[in-house]
């Protein structure tokens, strides 16, 4: 079966993108699109070709809070059709199946091979990212059966900041990093499905500062006596949400978690205008915490909340946004 690129998709006349809603987007554990009526499923599959990339905004009562009505991902789906049961991780299906509002929908499943998040920090309303193909009086049809962007709606996908994810039943994505639709899209991927790991280098660009903080008991981490202290580790990125994320995703569950205590975009500020400017940013906060708190090797260190606010805020005041 050959696979379309998602190149080719974005550029088929007419576009082989479709849109749809999700209650939320875990390609992770969630491998599929899914019907619930069989009609709706064939007429997916004679009007699209295998590749087609779905985008997917949240649906606005049932998704999660901050992803109702946005366009939170895109999954890129074959023709291969099945049981959702087959596309799914045992413990997601457990799951579907004792919830009484889903257990008896999307059983109808068309495998998906790759899929994209979209960066939080650059969520899109779905009425701004596809204004001829959305309205309200559409949106159940747009959940149930999907519908086709038109090409200019289509090509907005080159805007997004997307990070490649892992698909159930496909082969892991180690390391997606945040870039624009243009930079991870466009290329052309050889051969039908993915056989390997596939991630890019962030691209250069706008970064935030981060400053993210490891939630659980400290003492029992370091084995020791954190005094109150929190860990926490300095970095910068595109998208410091997704760098949190991508972080836990390499933690066992468990006891411990990151989350952004600090970022640019918590504070209300514009991203650093290129890599250089953010790595200024993030060496000064390094050295400011390593003379004033305790390190941990690395980016990692050992402080409280009070003197992190008085390190963001003397970084800041001290790095130039004009710099390049």
């Amino acid at each position: 079966m050959s696979i379309m690129s998602p190149k080719e998709a974005i550029e088929a006349s007419p576009p082989n993108v479709w849109l749809t809603s999700f209650y939320g987007f875990n390609p992770e554990f969630w491998g599929m699109l899914g019907f619930s009526n069989d009609g709706h499923r064939k007429r997916f599959i004679r009007e699209t070709q295998p590749g087609a990339l779905v985008v997917i905004y949240g649906h606005k009562s049932k998704a999660p809070e901050p992803q109702r009505g946005m366009v939170i991902g895109i999954q890129q789906v074959s023709h291969s059709v099945n049981h959702a049961k087959a596309y799914i991780s045992p413990v997601e299906w457990q799951r579907k199946e004792a919830d009484t509002e889903r257990a008896s929908k999307w059983n109808l499943a068309v495998k998906a091979i790759r899929a994209w998040r979209v960066a939080p920090e650059f969520y899109i309303p779905i009425e701004d990212f596809a204004p001829d193909t959305y309205s309200t009086a559409r949106a159940q049809a747009i959940g149930s059966q999907g519908v086709r962007l038109s090409p200019s709606e289509a090509q907005r996908i080159l805007d997004l900041t997307l990070i490649e994810i892992s698909v159930f039943g496909e082969v892991a994505v180690e390391s997606g990093v945040p870039a624009l639709g243009k930079d991870i899209l466009m290329p052309s991927k050889p051969g039908p499905v993915s056989q390997s790991g596939y991630f890019c280098k962030e691209a250069e660009g706008p970064k935030s500062l981060y400053l993210l903080r490891l939630v659980g008991d400290e003492n029992a981490f370091l084995g020791r006596d954190a005094f109150g202290k929190w860990i926490v580790k300095v970095g910068f990125s595109k998208s410091p949400i997704s760098r949190c994320e991508s972080l836990n995703r390499s933690l066992p569950e468990g006891a411990f978690k990151w989350e952004v205590l600090q970022s640019n975009e918590t504070n209300g500020l514009p991203q650093f205008p290129s890599s250089r400017a953010a790595v200024r940013a993030e060496t000064a906060m390094k050295d400011y915490l390593a003379r004033n708190q305790q390190s941990l090797g690395g980016e990692f260190f050992l402080t409280d909340r009070k003197a992190l606010h008085e390190a963001w805020d003397t970084v800041i005041k001290a790095t130039s946004y004009d710099r390049n």
